[in-house]
């Protein structure tokens, strides 16, 4: 099957010369978290920007005393971007995507955006074997990167930055009573810049306590629950990620949409039949 069969059509953009806050608004409005970025003057793809780029470079120290309203897209965004073409084969696509840990691919038609390919995309539909018979635990990651809520902010983003992850259990006594995302972080980032006047932004960031940030109304998976159940759970919640824990909610694990389009595209490669 070609890859034109699943992506999306309605491809929502953002021009170089638009603001971050533009591109906030943008994925807000349209429940995404990446645009592709395109030249103002031809609508030529340029780059791409996600809420990851949003997250961290904004709070860089070479952005954080910056509005958003005054930060162009063209200097956050990814220039080099991976594309495929709509008659790649969804394998293809799904192994590009796997190899180079992105979670969407902009479509092409010679040098026209014609659709968009996400993780989510390739996460419906897995109401068949082995998807519906194999336990989550069997692909989830079961060294869990925590924090506590009485840790910082920064400190928070650090862990998410140096472990090259998207989100962080939070826990007490082994408990699992939240979650923090690059989506709070770059939330906080926003609604920050927006209420706190430019010359106080550098010294009150730094002391935001992840108690204040993260998810509080969480949503876990039983590690006996198949890659089915999950997948769905993911793609109706629109969750990125979800915590594995037992009874007492002490967690086990945690499991990514990256994780089931590994499982995904290693039985779709040996079975050839994706």
């Amino acid at each position: 099957m070609t890859i034109d069969k699943i992506m999306a059509k309605d491809i929502v953009t953002v021009r170089k010369d638009q603001t971050v806050l533009d591109a906030v608004k943008l994925m807000s409005k349209h429940k995404i978290s990446r645009l592709p970025a395109v030249s103002a003057k031809t609508g030529e793809l340029v780059g791409i920007v996600t809420d990851v780029d949003i997250a961290t470079k904004t709070s860089s120290s070479k952005y954080e005393s910056l509005p958003l309203s005054h930060i162009r897209i063209s200097t956050i965004m990814t220039h080099d971007v991976i594309t495929a073409k709509t008659s790649d084969s969804k394998l293809s696509v799904l192994k590009t995507m796997v190899d180079n840990h992105i979670g969407g691919v902009p479509i092409m038609d010679e040098d026209k955006i014609v659709g968009m390919v996400t993780k989510t995309d390739f996460l419906k539909d897995l109401d068949k074997q082995p998807y519906n018979e194999v336990a989550i635990k069997e692909i989830m990651t079961k060294r869990v990167v925590t924090v506590s809520p009485d840790d910082r902010y920064v400190h928070a983003r650090r862990l998410m930055l140096d472990h090259g992850i998207r989100r962080l259990v939070v826990v007490n006594a082994g408990v699992i009573i939240g979650i923090l995302t690059v989506k709070d972080l770059a939330k906080t980032i926003i609604d920050f810049k927006k209420r706190v006047p430019e010359k106080y932004q550098h010294s009150q960031i730094r002391n935001l306590f992840v108690q204040e940030i993260m998810s509080q109304t969480i949503e876990t998976a039983d590690q006996n629950d198949t890659i089915s159940d999950v997948a769905k759970v993911m793609v109706e919640k629109e969750f990125s990620g979800m915590p594995i824990a037992d009874e007492k909610n002490k967690v086990h694990g945690i499991v990514s949409k990256s994780d089931i389009l590994k499982y995904i595209y290693n039985y779709s490669r040996k079975r050839g039949n994706y």
